[in-house]
C-alpha cells in the first residue's frame, strides 16, 4: 500500500540520486521512471509549462516515440494534460476512448491520470500517468500521486531542475518543430524532412495553397550544412519571366546572393520553359555561362500546389526538370486531413497575436468546435489570418462563432462566412492586372481604412495594424488605393 510515509522514502530517495546526475537529461528521465513505478503506471510524462505562452513541453515521457515527444506542445485547456494546468486540479480520466478532448500520443493507454505542479502563483508543469487497463487508478493512488507530486514540485524548483529543462529546450530548438502538430502525416513529414535535410540535393515540395511549404523549405535549410547561408525565396507567380531570369541567372540576382545557402522556387509550374531549360541545365552541374565557373552554387528547393503531371502532358512543364526535382518530394498534407491538429494551431496564433497586439483574449469550447469543424480551403494560412481578426477586430474578448462571421471590412450586411474574412473578396475581385503586389496593395488600403474607423488617430491606427507609425504614414504616402 502507497501511503505517506512511502511516498516520503521515495521522495527523500529521488532526491539524493539527482545530486549524482549531471545531465538535467538523465535527471528527468530517473524522475519519470521513478513515478511510473510508484504508481504502477505503464507509460507517462513530465511536461514543464511555459507561463507566458501557457503551452506545455514534454521533457520526460516512457511509451512515447522520439517524433511524438518533440511535436507535443500542448496548450493550457487542450486535452487531459492541458486541462489539469489549466484548472489547476488533478483530471482523472478512468476511459480515455470516451473522452472527445484526448489527444492521443500512445496507442496503447485507456486511463490516465493528470496532475499539476503547481506553486502558490502558477502551475509548472504536469506529471502524466497512464495505463493500458481502463479505470486503473483508484482514489488511494490518486490521493499518493497528488502527494507525490506536490513534493516532486518542490524537488523540481528547488534543484532548479524545471529551469534547466526549458533553458536546454530553448538550445535544443529544431527548426522542423516550427511545423506544428502530432498528426501521423505531421510526423511523417518532419522525418522526412530530417532525412532530406542532410542530402544536399533538389527538393519537391508538393501542397495545396496555405498548408506551410515555404516553412518546410525553411526548416529543410536550417538543419542542412547550408544553415549559417542565405535562404532566399522567389515567387515564380509573383514574378515576370525577366525578373526571374535576372534574379536566377544574372551576377547580382538572388542566385549570386544566395551563394552557399538556399533558394526556394514558390510556384515553379508558373515557370516559363526557356527558364526552365536553363533551370535543369544548372541543376545538372552544366556550365552556366561561358567561363569555367558556375555563379553562386546553391540548393534548390521548389514548391508547387499541384503535382504539375497535367502540365507534362501538354509540355507546359519539362519532364527532364520535374524527374529531377521529383526524385526526392514531399508531400504536406492539408489542414482538413490533420484536424486533431488545429487546436494546437489555434491557441498557438492566439497566444502570438495576443502578445502582438497587446491583448489577452481567449477563445470559448464553441469557438474552438467551430474552428475545427470549418473546411479551410485556404488550410493554415487562412486559419492563422482567422485568428489575427479575432484578435486584432472583435470586440469579444471570449472568441466565440459569431467573433469571426463578421464582415472584415466593416460592412453591417457582408458575408457571414470565414470565407469572407480571410478570401475578403469585396474590393479584392481580380482584374486584368493579377499582380500580387496590387492585390497586396488593396489588402492593406482595406485594412489601414477599417484601422482609421475604429482608432481614429494615426497612433491607434497604427498600433491596431501592428506597425509603428511612421511604417503607416509611409504606406498611406505609397498605396495607390489610399486616394494619395
Amino acid at each position: 500500500m502507497i501511503n505517506g510515509f512511502a511516498i516520503s522514502s521515495r521522495i527523500r530517495t529521488l532526491q539524493k540520486k539527482i545530486h549524482r546526475i549531471s545531465s538535467v537529461t538523465e535527471r528527468l528521465s530517473y524522475i519519470i521512471e521513478e513515478s511510473l513505478d510508484l504508481f504502477g503506471a505503464s507509460t507517462g510524462s513530465l511536461s514543464i509549462a511555459n507561463p507566458q505562452e501557457k503551452v506545455l513541453t514534454i521533457v520526460a515521457a516512457k511509451g512515447m516515440d522520439w517524433e511524438k515527444k518533440m511535436a507535443a506542445k500542448l496548450p493550457f485547456s487542450m486535452g487531459i494534460t492541458g486541462r489539469a494546468a489549466s484548472l489547476q486540479e488533478i483530471v482523472y480520466v478512468p476511459n480515455v476512448l470516451k473522452d472527445p478532448t484526448y489527444v492521443r500520443l500512445i496507442d496503447s493507454v485507456r486511463s490516465e491520470l493528470a496532475i499539476p505542479l503547481v506553486t502558490r502563483k502558477e502551475t509548472i508543469g504536469v506529471l502524466n500517468l497512464e495505463s493500458d487497463k481502463v479505470d486503473f487508478f483508484k482514489p488511494e493512488i490518486i490521493d499518493a500521486a497528488n502527494l507525490f507530486a506536490s513534493q516532486l514540485t518542490i524537488i523540481l524548483l528547488e534543484e532548479r531542475i524545471a529551469s534547466e529543462a526549458v533553458a536546454k529546450h530553448k538550445v535544443d530548438e529544431d527548426p522542423v518543430e516550427e511545423l506544428l502538430g502530432y498528426d501521423p502525416q505531421i510526423l511523417f513529414l518532419k522525418n522526412r524532412i530530417r532525412q532530406l535535410a542532410p542530402m544536399d540535393i533538389p527538393v519537391l515540395i508538393l501542397g495545396e495553397e496555405g498548408v506551410g511549404k515555404r516553412l518546410v523549405a525553411k526548416a529543410i535549410h536550417y538543419i542542412s550544412s547550408r544553415k549559417s547561408k542565405s535562404f532566399l525565396s522567389l515567387d515564380c507567380a509573383g514574378l515576370s519571366s525577366e525578373s526571374l531570369e535576372k534574379e536566377l541567372f544574372g551576377r547580382s540576382g538572388t542566385r549570386e546572393q544566395a551563394d552557399g545557402g538556399t533558394v526556394y522556387l514558390e510556384s515553379i509550374g508558373n515557370l516559363q520553359p526557356e527558364l526552365q531549360a536553363k533551370l535543369l541545365e544548372m541543376i545538372s552541374d552544366r556550365k552556366t555561362n561561358e567561363s569555367d565557373s558556375t555563379l553562386g552554387q546553391f540548393r534548390l528547393i521548389a514548391g508547387s500546389n499541384s503535382d504539375l503531371l497535367g502540365d507534362l502532358q501538354t509540355n507546359k512543364f519539362s519532364m527532364e526538370l520535374y524527374y529531377k526535382l521529383a526524385e526526392s518530394p514531399i508531400r504536406v498534407p492539408p489542414i482538413r486531413d490533420r484536424r486533431g491538429d488545429i487546436p494546437l494551431l489555434v491557441q498557438h496564433f492566439l497566444w502570438f497575436y495576443n502578445r502582438q497586439y497587446e491583448r489577452s483574449k481567449t477563445i470559448s469550447a464553441e469557438g474552438m468546435k467551430y474552428l475545427v469543424t470549418q473546411s479551410w480551403l485556404g488550410n493554415v494560412s487562412q486559419l492563422q489570418k482567422t485568428i489575427q481578426y479575432g484578435v486584432l477586430v472583435s470586440k469579444d474578448q471570449d472568441l466565440s462563432p459569431a467573433s469571426f462571421q463578421a464582415d472584415p471590412i466593416g460592412n453591417e450586411n457582408g458575408d457571414k462566412s470565414i470565407g469572407s474574412i480571410t478570401n475578403l473578396s469585396t474590393g479584392l475581385t481580380p482584374g486584368e492586372d493579377l499582380s500580387l503586389n496590387r492585390a497586396v496593395e488593396k489588402l492593406e488600403a482595406i485594412w489601414i481604412q477599417e484601422a482609421f474607423v475604429r482608432g481614429v488617430t494615426q497612433e491607434e491606427a497604427s498600433k491596431l495594424l501592428g506597425i509603428s507609425r511612421g511604417a503607416l504614414q509611409y504606406k498611406i504616402r505609397n498605396n495607390p488605393f489610399l486616394g494619395n
